[in-house]
């Protein structure tokens, strides 16, 4: 019932979406946008409409009657103001050939979703016959992005769910067994996203939390229902009775996913800690879907569990399976202890290996997200390109100078002190052609060129300067455009991040520490996880920002990571990473809880857990690898991330690392100040256990 509810309220989500929230509205280079709106009311560009005809140049007259015509037909309350060649004498509004026009055009429209909501009623009513129409200018390039994310979605769980499926016939091998994370996994999506309908009203979903709630959905929804699953499996071949069995797989497996969920979800909400409206979107939808896929695998998934009883292996494939439960000694148990027979060798060598590959990240390039993160061939992408190449101011990246003086400008001393103040300003290193789009009675907005993009040192560097040369006496400067606000986001960040970097490992140790019952491996486990999400980042640069490998992953080389997409990434990766130390360590402590020998339980935990964990990875890297279609970088950057980053920690981490890490620290791994102790088996064990065992598992060797 809750479901179909969520389903009738999720269905009108695509007309709740924000189109804003990118950037901090105190940051400078909002100010700035804003300053031009309300202080000008024009001389802006939220959208610029490139006319051309290839037959006919500018210079001649029904050139312009085509395009004053074709303006004067938008529809009322769709634009505030427009700016041609033909209204100031604009010549960079003119292409090298003379075969185009640009026409900067200020949307209505009090907030971006607004303007976003003018521009889908502009566009259809823009005509001109015999001329060719492109938008550029960030709102089409974010509805770009956008179409392109929400129909990346749609093809991607088309791929999705029968790919996590057939992978959980190969797992499970019985279609009812398979089926069941499945459904918790659709409905973890469907229900979040009802969620979010209601929350629309109180915090602005964007698009891409869409995108982020479906993926993170079907990974952690299918992730936590695999485990329990696969518990209630193993109970139910231990000859338990159903009520048993199922009480047995809620004490433990439940218990995990229980914590696991909590975990993740507080890390999400860090999210809220950074005033930006797309990265509080993303804590929201993230931590909801967490919490949703939680809370089903352990109400719902008993349920049914409970239902279905031994017909969960129902629909089995034909092949023989060994009856009873997961084997103490195995495969995976010799290889921790071929690990533990060497583990310096293991931990130098691994430690090697992440490290060569976090090098990369030393030399990453932030910027913002501009036409290059649509595919090639996006008319949005193909529109910015074409004004970059040709037009004599460039394209999207230009610097935008907001610059109010004391004097009315329509005065001589007005006039004398903007342009002697404009006169310094292209004299600074690095400037190009500089334009004065519009002015007012105190304020003019100027936009300069560069020769490089938005992300080179050079145009961050010609702001600095621009911010840090004297305003005109009594006066005031902002600084905006594309440049701009990758610097005033990074700064944000770096003022952010260690308080949510603090937050997180504060908040994650005292889950750990609770759960595990051990000051030392908390701490352990926030090492070991900063190693896979430095490599995971080092390969990202590698690929999209040096531009190596691109053809595997279908993307083209930017130049730049997305500014925001590390603080992203390191989120939910943390919390990913978390899910699986949880599902490790919990084994490996009822191990030691039942014998008292570290390497043992690191061996028997290790052997029980593997199986689980690693199916639960390659469920996320299914995931993900489906998502990787997406042809918006931004997106396709974030899923090969967590891609590498949870195939690193299947392989590197929790078979290698952490089981010679844990032989190394011996008996230290289970140390808690004031804990007492017990002999067991002529060997010291924690007391009392941390959940209850099967008596099958008690009788094990």
């Amino acid at each position: 019932m809750l479901a179909v509810l969520a389903a009738v309220a999720a269905s009108g989500i695509h007309d709740r979406l924000s189109y804003g929230g990118i950037i901090a509205q105190d940051a400078e280079s909002n100010r700035a946008a804003v300053a031009v709106r309300e202080r000008i009311g024009r001389g802006g560009a939220d959208v610029v409409a490139i006319y051309r005809n290839p037959h006919h140049t500018v210079d001649e007259p029904m050139f312009r009657r085509a395009v004053e015509d074709s303006l004067a037909s938008a529809p009322k309350r769709t634009v505030v103001s427009t700016m041609t060649y033909w209204s100031r004498d604009l010549p960079p509004l003119v292409s090298k050939d003379h075969h185009a026009t640009a026409v900067a055009i200020m949307l209505a429209g009090a907030d971006d979703t607004s303007r976003m909501a003018s521009y889908h009623r502009l566009r259809p009513a823009l005509r001109a016959e015999g001329f060719d129409i492109e938008y550029a200018g960030p709102v089409a390039v974010v509805d770009g992005v956008a179409e392109r994310t929400l129909a990346d979605v749609r093809r991607a769980e088309l791929i999705a769910f029968p790919l996590v499926l057939a992978l959980l016939l190969l797992i499970f091998r019985s279609l009812v067994a398979a089926l069941l994370p499945v459904v918790i996994g659709g409905l973890s999506i469907g229900i979040t996203l009802g969620v979010l309908v209601l929350l629309s009203g109180t915090v602005a979903i964007s698009f891409i939390t869409v995108s982020l709630v479906t993926s993170l959905g079907l990974a952690l929804g299918v992730d936590a229902a695999l485990f329990v699953v696969g518990r209630f499996r193993e109970e139910l071949a231990g000859r338990h009775s159903v009520p048993d069995a199922v009480t047995a797989t809620c004490a433990t497996a439940g218990r995990t996913v229980f914590l696991s969920g909590a975990t993740m979800t507080g890390i999400a909400l860090g999210f809220l800690l950074f005033p930006v409206g797309v990265m509080q979107a993303c804590g929201v939808g993230a931590a909801v879907v967490i919490a949703v896929s939680a809370v089903l695998s352990i109400t719902a998934l008993p349920a049914a569990l409970a239902l279905l009883g031994p017909r969960v292996n129902a629909g089995r494939l034909r092949r023989p399976r060994r009856k009873g439960t997961v084997p103490a000694e195995g495969p995976w148990a010799g290889l921790a202890r071929a690990v533990m027979a060497r583990p310096g060798h293991y931990v130098i060598g691994t430690l090697l290996a992440l490290l060569a590959l976090t090098a990369p990240f030393a030399h990453i390039t932030l910027g913002f997200p501009d036409q290059r993160t649509l595919p090639a061939g996006a008319p949005a992408r193909l529109a910015s390109d074409a004004l970059r190449h040709d037009f004599a101011l460039g394209g999207l990246d230009t610097v935008q100078v907001m610059v109010t003086v004391p004097q009315r400008l329509d005065t001589r001393d007005g006039q004398r002190t903007l342009t002697a103040w404009a006169g310094e300003l292209v004299h600074l290193p690095g400037t190009g052609a500089g334009l004065i789009a519009a002015t007012s009675q105190h304020s003019a907005v100027i936009y300069l060129s560069h020769n490089g993009s938005a992300e080179d040192p050079a145009t961050r560097a010609l702001v600095r300067h621009i911010r840090a040369l004297p305003p005109p006496d009594g006066g005031q400067v902002l600084v905006g455009g594309l440049s701009a606000m990758a610097q005033d986001t990074l700064q944000l960040l770096g003022r952010r991040l260690p308080w949510v970097l603090l937050y997180i490992a504060v908040f994650t140790y005292v889950l750990l520490l609770t759960t595990l019952r051990s000051v030392v491996l908390p701490a352990k486990a926030l090492l070991v996880n900063a190693l896979s999400l430095g490599a995971s980042f080092g390969a990202l640069v590698w690929i999209f920002q040096d531009g190596h490998l691109t053809w595997l992953v279908g993307a083209s080389r930017t130049g730049y990571i997305d500014v925001a997409q590390p603080v992203i990434m390191l989120i939910l990766l943390i919390g990913l990473s978390m899910d699986y130390e949880f599902f490790l360590l919990s084994r490996i402590r009822e191990q030691y809880d039942a014998t008292g020998d570290n390497t043992a339980a690191v061996a028997t935990g290790l052997q029980q857990s593997a199986p689980v964990f690693t199916s639960a990875a390659a469920v996320v890297m299914a995931v993900s690898a489906a998502f990787t279609t997406s042809g918006v970088t931004m997106v396709k950057e974030l899923c090969v991330g967590m891609f590498i980053a949870i195939a690193l920690d299947a392989t590197l981490i929790r078979a290698l690392l952490v089981p010679a890490t844990m032989r190394l620290l011996g008996r230290a791994n289970w140390w808690l100040p004031g804990a007492k102790h017990r002999q067991r088996g002529g060997k010291q064990a924690l007391a009392p256990p941390m959940r209850p065992l099967s008596a099958h598992q008690s009788s094990d060797p």
